[in-house]
C-alpha cells in the first residue's frame, strides 16, 4: 500500500478546473433534463391510462432502484478502473458513449414508441457510465486543484447539481412542448410529444463536455500494478480500500456518520409527500391550500435551500482549518431541521424546516469531500473512494424503505423527528470524539495506520 509522492497541483490547475466544471455543468443540466423527460415519457406515452397506475408505479420504481443499486454494485469496479486507467481517458470514453447512446435513444423515439424494457436498459447503461465518470472525476480534483481550494471546488460541483435540479423541469417541459408550440407543422405532426428533443439536448451536452475535456490537461497518477487479471485486481483493489479505512479510524468514523445522515435524510422527497398528506392536513385546510399547492411550496423551498447551500459554500470556500467542523455543525443543524419538520403542523414553518435541513447539506458534503481528497493519496483515491461510496450510499435505499414501511402504521411526523434526534446524537458524539476531531491532521491519521500495520 506504499504511496508515491506525486507533485502538487499545477499552477494553472484552477483555470483547468473552471473549464472542466463549466463543461461538466452543461452536461449535468442535460442529464437532469433527460431524466425528467424519461419519467414524462413513461407516464404519458407508455402508461397514460388511469387503469395503468400499477405498471406506471413499478416502472418509475424500477428506474430509481436501478440507479440506486448500480451505485452500490459498480462502485468497486469504477474505483478500480479509475486507479488503473488514465482518468481523463475514462471520463472521455464515458462522455462520448453516453452522448452516442442518448442521441441513439432520441432517434428511436422520433421513429417509434420505445418499449419500457429498452428504456430500462438505456437507464442502466447511462447510469453505469455516469458512475465510472464520477469515480474518475472525483479522484482527479486533487490532481488539478490546490488543497486549499478543494472544498470550494466540491462546493461548486454541488451547486451545479442543485441548480440543475431546479431548472431541469422547466427546460424539459419547454422541450417536451415543442411540437405543440409549433402547432405540429410538417413532420412534427407525427410526434406524440417533444421528449426526444430533451434527449437530443442531453446527447449534445455530453459530446460538448467531451470536446472541452479533450482540450484540457488532466494529470493522472501512475496506474496501479497489475495483480494478474481483472477479477484478481478487483478483489485486491476492494481489499485495499477496506484495509485503508479500517487502519484509519478518523476517516472510518467520519464515514459511519455520513452513512447515518444518509439513512435519515435519503427519503426527503418521501417526507415531502407524507408530511403534506398527513401532518399538514389540518393547517393547509385552514389556510385554503390544496394538496398540490402545499406540496409545491415545500418542494420549491427544498430545492431553493439546496441551491443556496451550494452557492454559499462555493462563494465562501469553506473552512481552511478544522474542516471537520464544516461537517459536524451542519450535521447538528440537519438533525434539528428534521425534528422541526416532523413536529411542526404549520405549512410555512415546515417549509422553513425543509429549507434549513437541506441548506447545510452541500456545505457538509463539500467539506467532507475536501478532507477525503486531501487525506487519501491521489493514486489510491479511486479504490478508497469506491468503498466510501458503497458504505455511504448503501444506507440510502434502507432509509427510504424504513420510512415508507414504518409510516404505514405510525404517523410520519414523529418517525421523522426520531430520525432527526438520531442524527443529532451521532453529530454530538463525533464532536466529542477526539479521534474524529483530528481527521484533518494527516500525520496523526497516517500514524494511526502505521501503528495498525499500514504504511
Amino acid at each position: 500500500m506504499a504511496s508515491t509522492h506525486l507533485p502538487g497541483a499545477p499552477a494553472s490547475g484552477w483555470r483547468t478546473f473552471l473549464a472542466l466544471w463549466g463543461s461538466q455543468s452543461v452536461s449535468q443540466v442535460g442529464s437532469f433534463v433527460s431524466w425528467f423527460a424519461l419519467n414524462v415519457y413513461v407516464a404519458q406515452t407508455l402508461y397514460p391510462h388511469p387503469d395503468q397506475k400499477a405498471p406506471l408505479a413499478l416502472a418509475l420504481g424500477a428506474f430509481a432502484i436501478a440507479a440506486t443499486l448500480l451505485a452500490v454494485v459498480l462502485a468497486p469496479i469504477a474505483g478500480s478502473v479509475a486507479d488503473r486507467t488514465h482518468r481523463k481517458r475514462v471520463m472521455l470514453v464515458c462522455d462520448v458513449l453516453s452522448g452516442v447512446l442518448t442521441l441513439g435513444m432520441a432517434a428511436l423515439m422520433f421513429a417509434a414508441v420505445v418499449p419500457f424494457w429498452l428504456l430500462l436498459a438505456f437507464v442502466i447503461a447511462t447510469q453505469s457510465l455516469s458512475l465510472f465518470h464520477e469515480a474518475a472525476l472525483e479522484s482527479s480534483y486533487a490532481m488539478i486543484v490546490p488543497e486549499e481550494q478543494l472544498t470550494r471546488a466540491n462546493g461548486m460541483m454541488q451547486t451545479t447539481r442543485q441548480f440543475s435540479g431546479l431548472i431541469a423541469p422547466t427546460i424539459a417541459t419547454l422541450l417536451i412542448g415543442v411540437p405543440t408550440l409549433l402547432h405540429g407543422s410538417g413532420w412534427l405532426a407525427s410526434l406524440r410529444d417533444g421528449v426526444p428533443f430533451a434527449l437530443l439536448v442531453d446527447g449534445v451536452s455530453f459530446l460538448l463536455a467531451a470536446l472541452v475535456l479533450g482540450l484540457l490537461a488532466i494529470p493522472s497518477p501512475p496506474p496501479a500494478e497489475d495483480h494478474g487479471g481483472a477479477a484478481a485486481n478487483l478483489k485486491a483493489d476492494t481489499r485495499l480500500g477496506w484495509t485503508y479505512l479500517l487502519r484509519r479510524p478518523p476517516l472510518l468514523y467520519l464515514l459511519i456518520g455520513s452513512a447515518v445522515v444518509n439513512f435519515a435524510t435519503a427519503a426527503i422527497p418521501v417526507y415531502q409527500t407524507l408530511i403534506t398528506t398527513f401532518t399538514l392536513q389540518a393547517d393547509r385546510a385552514a389556510r385554503g391550500l390544496s394538496f398540490p399547492a402545499t406540496l409545491a411550496i415545500i418542494d420549491t423551498m427544498t430545492g431553493l435551500g439546496m441551491f443556496l447551500g451550494g452557492l454559499t459554500i462555493s462563494t465562501w470556500g469553506g473552512l481552511k482549518r478544522r474542516r471537520v467542523l464544516g461537517i459536524l455543525i451542519p450535521t447538528l443543524v440537519s438533525g434539528a431541521g428534521l425534528v422541526l419538520m416532523g413536529l411542526s403542523g404549520d405549512v410555512y414553518l415546515t417549509a422553513a424546516a425543509f429549507t434549513l435541513t437541506v441548506f447545510v447539506m452541500p456545505i457538509s458534503q463539500a467539506h467532507s469531500a475536501g478532507i477525503w481528497q486531501a487525506q487519501v493519496p491521489r493514486e489510491l483515491q479511486g479504490r478508497v473512494f469506491a468503498v466510501r461510496r458503497m458504505v455511504a450510499r448503501f444506507t440510502v435505499p434502507l432509509g427510504m424503505a424504513f420510512v415508507s414501511g414504518v409510516s404505514t402504521s405510525l404517523p410520519p411526523g414523529p418517525v421523522i423527528a426520531v430520525l432527526g434526534v438520531l442524527v443529532m446524537i451521532v453529530g454530538t458524539l463525533q464532536l466529542l470524539n477526539p479521534t474524529v476531531q483530528r481527521v484533518d491532521d494527516k500525520a496523526y491519521v497516517d500514524g494511526l495506520a502505521a501503528a495498525r500495520g499500514g504504511d
